[in-house]
């Protein structure tokens, strides 16, 4: 028996192809089947394992054999044998806009998707869901670009259908308004999360997200909170009471590229992911992607600056459960 656990898989795993970037245990785009937040390796257990939301789950051995084309049977061979698979393909980042036709087909699906939904409500999943997570929350704060669905298909890679879980929908828009993607929360009728190992999925959009955020309120301010997470804006916008315009960008590498039109805000608070430092770069993914923006802002002679929470992988919706019960305001 092949024992996974004997080869390094984050220096592996390149020499069969596969970008570093793809390895650095966060949410992004699959090195198979592309997308732009449905793959994460996580490396459990040192087997290299993966999980992406349409090719599944799987380990070193099966993201080698997906990846390149060949049996697992081949990978284990070119492992023993130290030698390396030419892939047949490669995905990596590549920028593509789709084909004109399949830009009608995925806006359709999204219209569709978005034309289910419905205004949130006291009392249904979404609102639950958000009133557990974020205690203080206020429904009436919220966008019309946050909406509830009472059911949306979930569908699991290597099962097949899983049934219709409701959902939250949230609406990422460009700087000039233009819907460019759909992200899904799956919940129970209760208002937890499904009972999956990935719940939140986003939808293939028109195109690659760049810059564009789902805009959580709209509230009259001169400053603008940016984050990557949805539950963290929400904590934002409890702790302020609602008076700080939050955007939520879904990713790090997407919050980077902020499209924040110059003049729109008098200053940018960057809230920041406080993530393990990643071995092979020497930096934390989502504190290096918040300076990246920094610098991007500053050189727009943009106001901004960033927040980190303390603790390694504590966001800032864990602080906000802390401060409901301490009172304590710093840390925001």
């Amino acid at each position: 028996m092949f024992d996974l656990t004997s080869i390094d898989w984050e220096s592996t795993l390149p020499r069969f192809g596969i970008d570093r970037q793809f390895l650095s245990k966060k949410h992004g785009p699959c090195p198979t089947c592309g997308g732009t937040d449905r793959f994460r390796f996580d490396n459990k257990g040192g087997k290299g394992t993966f999980f992406c939301s349409f090719c599944g789950a799987g380990n070193g051995l099966t993201l080698i054999s997906k990846y390149t084309g060949c049996t697992i049977a081949e990978a284990v061979k070119k492992l023993n044998g130290a030698q390396l698979i030419t892939p047949h393909k490669r995905q990596a980042f590549a920028k593509k806009e789709a084909a004109a036709n399949d830009v009608n087909k995925l806006r359709k699906a999204l219209q569709n998707l978005w034309v289910g939904s419905k205004s949130i409500a006291n009392g249904d999943p979404v609102a639950r869901y958000i009133n557990y997570r974020v205690p203080g929350f206020k429904l009436e704060w919220l966008s019309s670009e946050v909406r509830f669905h009472p059911g949306i298909e979930y569908y699991e890679e290597g099962v097949g259908k899983k049934g219709k879980w409701p959902a939250m929908l949230a609406r990422a828009k460009s700087s000039s308004g233009e819907p460019i993607t759909l992200h899904r929360t799956y919940l129970t009728a209760d208002g937890f999360k499904a009972p999956f190992a990935n719940v939140k999925k986003q939808m293939k959009g028109k195109r690659m997200l760049s810059g564009d955020a789902i805009r959580l309120n709209n509230t009259q301010s001169t400053k603008l909170a940016v984050c990557e997470g949805i539950e963290t804006g929400l904590a934002i916008m409890a702790a302020s009471n609602n008076k700080i315009a939050v955007w939520v960008f879904l990713n790090a590498g997407n919050l980077a590229k902020a499209d924040i039109p110059n003049g729109m805000f008098d200053e940018v608070i960057i809230y920041a992911d406080r993530d393990p430092v990643d071995v092979k770069t020497g930096w934390r993914p989502g504190e290096h992607y918040a300076q990246q923006l920094l610098k991007k802002l500053k050189s727009n002679d943009q106001k901004a600056r960033i927040k980190v929470p303390d603790e390694e992988g504590v966001d800032f919706c864990d602080i906000w459960s802390r401060i409901t019960r301490t009172k304590d305001l710093s840390k925001m």
